[in-house]
């Protein structure tokens, strides 16, 4: 971002944050909040009222999550608008203020970091678990370089369950619904002896499809789901306290296909879609030779053992351990057409196994001058993707047992002799049993991370030097990763059609790469707390992502690290007798080294994966924050988020320009010959930096990936009775949208979602004695039909495209005690 835009930013502030402490004596008091005013938060790593961190973070609250139905990462999007959400291929696809996951390949980073209890969760697709018995989600806006480190340059999402207690608790809610939805949520903890106390909890979903297969009859995007967590508190009140927590998540249905929405070369007969003809019409709907599936299992082990050194010093240990494993199904064509030589096989299973373990040694310190926190992180990742796409999921074309032993083959870019290849070699690389036949393309990748990291972060209390209610904030990470990627893979050439295929093979060795990425982010910060209602606050944050390997046949790519440079200014502010409370925040950041992967027609297996480093982001935004309570039976709460995110320099090619698609059988542009102007390597666009094709184009002013200019929310609550059958009846209202968003860099809107606005209502009762609830509610009131991403499927020449939920309503009953 120019120095200009950042300056007009900070007068603007300046300006603002004068004014308001000016008129503070006016709007403020210095009483101190009531309890049940405060929100607590942990994204400091210690404990604090929100309105006294000087970290642009939201938080919602287990009872809110509830409510409004967020039981996934997707859900989240409607209750803070600065964050953005897409799935496909199974992964999360989660932005903030611009940054976020730019690459839909297993083994890259994401650049939204998750936490559930402060364990870092690495695999985009298993950060779609762990959303059940929560006592609140926080959000942390910007890079967060100091605190959490890894994969942070956009923000995190903290997970933070609720914890055994010493007295019984009990909770428990059962909801049905349309689309046969059935939900069961029970959470049970207390004392077992003076001591130790415990929590269990679980959660069953089931629902069917949002769409069906037309032709096979079978649910698409439906809902099972089963996770329980258990965990064990040791505090005997003698310095120290050891939690021990056990987490399992299993999902296996039907939910994480894209849908067809559109050719991706409209008018270009050469590239016409191979599934013409069995599409879904509805696009709910979606035609596939296999049920679209999802099969995942995951486990979590976590030990955090705290040690009071003295009132002033704590020392804390996370341990922790997770085990992912998960496969995805999808017919890459999206039709119900089986395809057959000379066109490509296209149902595709992606099987990851992972495997993680961190560990975090803290050092607290609290006293009149100094608070913050130091400490020593330990990573270490090992992932097994295997990726194969032909006939089906257990086996591939009879006709490609004779491609593989008839035709030449190719091993690490040297010929080897005909028949180097053997099937059982094959079949193992597919993970095939034995008398199947192997599929077209078959990679099995093995991709690891080894990472070190020091950290702190000090706030130092000026007082004493005579600047009441100032404070400095100082921080820093120095982080060291190694990391290492091979991708053996078979291919066989030309739809394996065995008149003219070739048998391209892979090897570890041949694969074999790896990098290691060293790194410090420092952080600094100013604020000042004029009275106990108000604090500004200005910060220099920077953050930092390693570059990583992908899951692509015979890739040795590992990407150069991204960085982040960010300036933020904000105000946090309780008025009018702490009637409102206001939350405002302006920044700037320039952003290099973007990691980005798009997917271009043709090559060896029909479809070419590109990993590679945009030059430069930057953007310039502002958010406010805000509740309002009047009186005591009406409350006001909403969010604006402002983003202008664009490349400032980005020289890439476009998957969607026919002139960069080569396809077998098909002669490239000759203008003689053949003058098709969309023929490959044809003629480039007077915009293109090249003559001929392939053309690249430079992209600077275009948005940047998942993020809308504009989003917003705003929600509505009105105890309209407090003594209805001896409880209060609560009636509430949720709108949130935003603006046109790009799920690419190419400006397009058939490969984005149109602007919406989108209504929830819900009607609540609660015994004033606490105990018993209801909740009717209605979510998507108007059946707004969006796209949530997309994805440019080459293997079938269509765009594909995931969907917000439609309209869905139902029944809560629930139960506290």
């Amino acid at each position: 971002m120019t120095p200009r835009n950042f300056a007009r930013v900070a007068r603007l502030g300046t300006v603002s944050m004068v004014a308001l402490a000016v008129a503070a004596p006016a709007l403020a008091q210095d009483s101190a909040p009531a309890d049940d005013d405060m929100i607590i938060v942990t994204a400091n790593k210690r404990a604090q009222d929100m309105q006294d961190v000087s970290v642009a973070v939201s938080a919602v609250g287990g009872e809110l999550l509830a409510d409004r139905g967020i039981s996934n990462l997707s859900d989240i999007q409607s209750a803070v608008p600065s964050v953005t959400f897409g799935n496909d291929f199974n992964q999360a696809k989660v932005f903030i203020r611009g940054v976020g996951a730019n690459t839909s390949t297993t083994g890259s980073s994401t650049g939204v970091a998750m936490h559930v209890d402060g364990a870092y969760v690495a695999r985009a697709e298993a950060q779609l678990t762990s959303m059940f018995d929560l006592e609140r989600v926080e959000v942390l806006r910007g890079p967060q370089g100091s605190l959490y480190g890894r994969n942070a340059v956009g923000g995190s999402i903290n997970l933070i369950t609720k914890k055994p207690t010493d007295y019984l608790t009990v909770d428990a809610q059962f909801t049905l619904g349309n689309y046969e939805t059935k939900s069961a949520e029970v959470g049970i903890g207390g004392p077992i002896t003076d001591g130790v106390m415990f929590r269990l909890a679980g959660r069953v979903d089931e629902r069917s499809g949002y769409g069906v297969d037309p032709v096979n009859g079978w649910d698409v995007d439906d809902n099972s789901r089963q996770m329980v967590r258990g965990q064990l508190l040791f505090d005997f009140d003698q310095g120290w306290d050891l939690l021990l927590g056990a987490e399992f998540y299993g999902q296996h249905d039907n939910s994480g296909a894209v849908h067809y929405s559109a050719p991706a070369f409209p008018g270009v007969t050469r590239l016409a879609p191979i599934g013409a003809g069995g599409f879904a019409s509805d696009p709910r709907d979606l035609s596939s030779d296999e049920p679209p599936s999802v099969d995942t299992e995951t486990y979590s082990f976590s030990a955090n053992l705290g040690i009071d050194l003295n009132e002033n010093l704590r020392v804390t240990n996370l341990a922790n351990y997770r085990k992912f494993d998960t496969q995805l199904i999808q017919d890459l064509d999206i039709s119900a057409v089986v395809n057959r030589l000379p066109q490509a096989t296209t149902v595709q299973t992606r099987t990851i196994d992972a495997e993680q373990f961190s560990n975090e040694l803290q050092l607290a310190i609290d006293t009149d001058f100094v608070t913050g926190v130091a400490g020593l992180y330990y990573f270490n990742e090992r992932q097994k993707p295997r990726d194969q796409v032909g006939l089906s999921s257990t086996t591939g074309m009879q006709s490609n047992i004779t491609t593989l032993a008839t035709r030449p083959v190719v091993i690490d870019g040297t010929p080897a002799p005909v028949g180097s290849i053997s099937l059982a070699e094959s079949l193992d690389m597919c993970a095939f049993q034995a008398g199947a036949a192997p599929n077209r393309v078959c990679l099995r990748s093995n991709l690891g991370t080894e990472a070190y990291a020091a950290f702190g972060q000090l706030n130092f209390d000026m007082a004493k030097f005579g600047l009441d209610g100032v404070s400095i904030k100082l921080g820093g990470r120095w982080s060291h990763e190694e990391v290492d990627s091979r991708n053996p893979s078979i291919i066989m050439t030309a739809n394996a059609n065995p008149a003219v295929s070739t048998i391209l093979v892979n090897t570890n060795e041949g694969t074999f790469t790896e990098r290691t990425f060293e790194d410090f982010t420092p952080e600094l910060g100013i604020s000042w707390e004029p009275n106990s209602d108000m604090l500004f606050y200005y910060t220099y944050s920077e953050g930092f992502k390693a570059g990583s390997g992908e899951n692509a046949a015979g890739s040795t790519t590992i990407v150069d690290p991204e960085s982040v440079v960010n300036h933020e200014i904000g105000a946090k502010l309780q008025l009018f007798d702490r009637m409102l409370t206001l939350n405002l925040a302006g920044y700037t950041y320039e952003l290099t080294g973007l990691q980005i992967n798009k997917t271009v027609g043709g090559g060896p297996a029909g479809f070419t994966t590109i990993f590679e480093n945009a030059a430069e982001t930057s953007a310039t935004g502002f958010e406010a924050d805000f509740s309002f309570r009047p009186v005591e039976i009406f409350r006001l709460s909403g969010g604006l988020s402002y983003t202008d995110s664009k490349y400032d320099d980005f020289v890439t090619l476009d998957p969607l320009d026919p002139v960069n698609v080569s396809q077998p059988g098909q002669p490239a542009y000759d203008p003689v010959t053949n003058p098709s102007p969309t023929a490959f390597g044809g003629p480039c666009p007077a915009d293109s930096l090249d003559d001929f094709g392939p053309c690249r184009i430079q992209l600077a002013g275009n948005p940047t990936r998942n993020t809308p200019e504009w989003s917003y929310n705003l929600r509505a609550e009105l105890d309209a009775s407090q003594d209805l059958l001896g409880g209060t009846l609560t009636l509430a209202g949720d709108m949130y949208g935003r603006s046109d968003v790009f799920f690419t860099e190419f400006n397009r809107l058939v490969e984005g979602s149109e602007a919406y606005t989108m209504f929830d209502a819900s009607l609540r009762w609660e015994d004033n004695n606490g105990g018993l609830y209801a909740l009717g509610y209605v979510r998507n009131i108007g059946d707004t039909l969006r796209r949530s991403s997309t994805f440019a499927l080459s293997t079938g020449r269509v765009i594909g495209a995931t969907y917000l939920p439609p309209r869905t309503y139902g029944l809560t009953l629930g139960y506290r005690y």
